[in-house]
């Protein structure tokens, strides 16, 4: 009798343990996703509370726009990035894990832009690189080039926003290879100096493959962060860039849904959008067998 109590006490405990995060997933995951999925096939302007029936019609009205395209194209541009912090994380991070002097305030160097506000450091870009008095435009002056204008260019405005993404990411990147280089075995890199390995060969053959886990992480987390990319595009530009050039999906979901008032509108490109990041998702689990190293 006694144990029979003590178990459903324990299963009462854990019930009441999990209860939070189930309420959470309900109303801040489930219930949003329902009511996003049912507004999407309707006609809903926030100001008005009815809703109209429409079926697909939002879907067809979203494939038609040319805007739409344009800002896919350039929500698949700020994944150009990933491999630029990616590549110079990892090579601060194997120069961080060397025991060289000053390396805590390196590590707290690269790190200070990825804790700054967004918004601070968009103000800061902004100065850098205006056409008139920036220090970008002026340094490039010195050797007789003129520079961009790289506000009012949207080319340019998008290389600007991926310089500034890979400068900001490196440091977060580097605290993650960082971490990982450290719990490395040190008896594969004892073994392979026994069998005369250099540098090189040891960063090929151990380092890299013991990496491609935390590579595997990073690079599926940081396609899904760089798909929804919005407060750069929102900070530099007030309405998407000339000819739409800088606007993101993300961008284009808020502007339909708080600047014009179309919410079942924005709710299908939401649900378009979402299913083509969940299927690029999981296009990555899917090969990601052949490259990713499990160990034994």
């Amino acid at each position: 009798m006694f144990k029979k109590s003590l178990r459903r006490e324990e299963k009462v405990s854990g019930f009441l343990f999990v209860v939070p995060c189930m309420l959470q997933f309900l109303f801040f995951f489930l219930l949003p996703l329902g009511l996003c999925v049912y507004a999407s096939f309707t006609d809903w302007n926030v100001l008005v509370r009815d809703k109209t029936f429409l079926g697909l019609a939002n879907f067809a009205e979203l494939f038609r726009d040319p805007k739409f395209w344009i800002a896919l194209r350039n929500t698949f541009y700020m994944m150009i990035p990933i491999p630029i912090y990616m590549t110079l994380g990892l090579l601060f991070a194997m120069a961080c894990n060397k025991k060289i002097r000053g390396e805590k305030v390196f590590r707290v160097i690269y790190y200070v832009p990825y804790i700054s506000s967004v918004v601070a450091l968009v103000l800061i870009w902004k100065w850098l690189f205006n056409s008139e008095f920036g220090l970008v435009n002026q340094f490039l002056g010195l050797f007789g080039i003129e520079g961009p204008n790289w506000m009012s260019d949207p080319v340019w405005t998008r290389r600007m926003i991926v310089i500034m993404i890979a400068w900001k990411m490196i440091g977060i990147t580097a605290i993650y290879f960082l971490a990982s280089l450290k719990n490395l075995p040190a008896e594969y890199y004892e073994a392979a100096m026994i069998d005369g390995a250099t540098g090189f060969q040891q960063f090929k053959r151990i380092t890299l493959p013991l990496l491609t886990p935390i590579i595997f992480y990073l690079l599926t987390v940081n396609v899904i962060g760089s798909l929804q990319t919005f407060i750069e595009v929102n900070l530099f530009t007030s309405d998407g860039g000339r000819g739409y050039g800088v606007a993101t999906v993300v961008y284009y979901i808020w502007q339909k849904a708080f600047n014009y008032s179309q919410m079942g509108y924005a709710c299908a490109a939401a649900v378009v959008f979402g299913l083509m990041i969940l299927v690029l998702t999981l296009l990555q689990f899917r090969i990601s067998n052949k490259w990713v190293y499990e160990g034994e």
